[in-house]
């Protein structure tokens, strides 16, 4: 049996300011796309079941009904295949459909772990606010002889906190007869061993959104035969955003510039979105033009932009002796005898890049 584990569709999300007006609309049609694209996959493949570990959708504040019904009509459209629906903390109060309205889409609920069983393979969910209580991790009896998903969203202890989810204690689940964690929340795949029969998996999200939602994007596909499972992750998305650094250090000129960019981004294709990351240690007369730049590489992507993160040398013992403000500035931080000599060098450092307005 085969089984599709995603997560973290944000199917109506508003997108990023990054996007324009029309890119926004664009971008949200083509995340219910990457959707279809994977059910489809579905279909051609004989997956069974489709795990939705949260977050179909974005918030109640973007809503769209339009969507809404898109992702309706693409469940309904597939009734051999069951949906199983775990809502997340972005989805949590929405309203989607019922049972009747689409039989194979399947829910958890809040009270107590469910139980969806196919054959000897039973996948076991349950929703929480924004804590897990402590006697959840001992609720659970599973049946050894079975294959066991457990399907959550939330986040390990090892990430930072956002957005008001549950942290999830993995190794309370340890040794407990569960063979996969199917989880949602995080926006990249990651997957680890827990104990020796268990895996624990977030699948990441099906389309990235803004720039700290890099790389390849997807599902990932459960092939169980034999009360063992095998993995492989399924890059679906339409476009993929790339954060690439470009280290300037010792270039001057506009043209030594923007060919360090261009020989970085020539792999990347068209339809891609693209962060470029100047970075490195400039001179003094090195202008850093970063909206030129990006006017100049713009048509060429679908969206890019450039941010400055340089650091410039400068030489500030040749101002020392300045009848000027940068003179004295230097001169005052210089007779300051509470601090080191690296702090004087960093204030002088600071101060000169905001006389000369390149402080960012």
């Amino acid at each position: 049996m085969k089984i599709i584990h995603c997560a973290d569709i944000h199917a109506d999300s508003k997108m990023g300011t990054h996007y324009s007006k029309e890119q926004t609309e664009e971008r949200r049609n083509e995340i219910v796309d990457s959707f279809s694209r994977m059910v489809e996959y579905a279909k051609k493949n004989s997956i069974r079941v489709i795990i939705i570990a949260g977050d179909l959708f974005d918030s109640k504040e973007t809503q769209q009904k339009k969507i809404k019904q898109r992702i309706g009509y693409i469940i309904l459209q597939n009734p051999e295949i069951d949906f199983l629906y775990l809502r997340g903390n972005h989805d949590e109060d929405v309203c989607f459909l019922t049972d009747n309205d689409v039989p194979n889409l399947k829910r958890f609920t809040k009270n107590k772990w469910d139980k969806y069983s196919y054959e000897n393979i039973d996948i076991y969910g349950r929703e929480f606010g924004n804590s897990i209580p402590v006697s959840t991790y001992n609720e659970l009896a599973l049946d050894s002889t079975h294959v066991n998903i457990l399907v959550m969203h939330g986040q390990i202890a090892e990430y930072r906190a956002k957005d008001g989810a549950p942290v999830i204690s993995l190794p309370k689940f340890a040794n407990k007869n569960i063979d996969y964690i199917a989880l949602g929340h995080i926006h990249d795949f990651k997957k680890e061993k827990l104990d020796q029969r268990c895996s624990w998996c977030y699948s990441g999200c099906l389309e990235g959104r803004g720039f700290d939602e890099c790389g390849e994007k997807g599902f990932v596909v459960l092939d169980i035969t034999d009360n063992k499972i095998q993995t492989e992750f399924v890059s679906v998305a339409k476009r993929t955003i790339h954060e690439i650094n470009v280290n300037i250090s010792g270039l001057i000129t506009y043209d030594e510039i923007m060919k360090a960019i261009s020989d970085k981004i020539t792999d990347c294709p068209s339809s891609d979105i693209i962060e470029i990351v100047l970075c490195g240690e400039i001179s003094e007369e090195t202008e850093v033009e970063t909206e030129s730049y990006q006017s100049a590489l713009s048509s060429s992507y679908y969206l890019l932009r450039v941010k400055d993160k340089t650091e410039t040398k400068i030489d500030y013992a040749k101002y020392e002796n300045d009848v000027s403000l940068k003179g004295e500035f230097i001169r005052l931080v210089k007779e300051q005898q509470d601090l080191s000599e690296e702090e004087k060098s960093k204030i002088i450092m600071t101060g000169i890049k905001a006389l000369a307005g390149r402080l960012n």
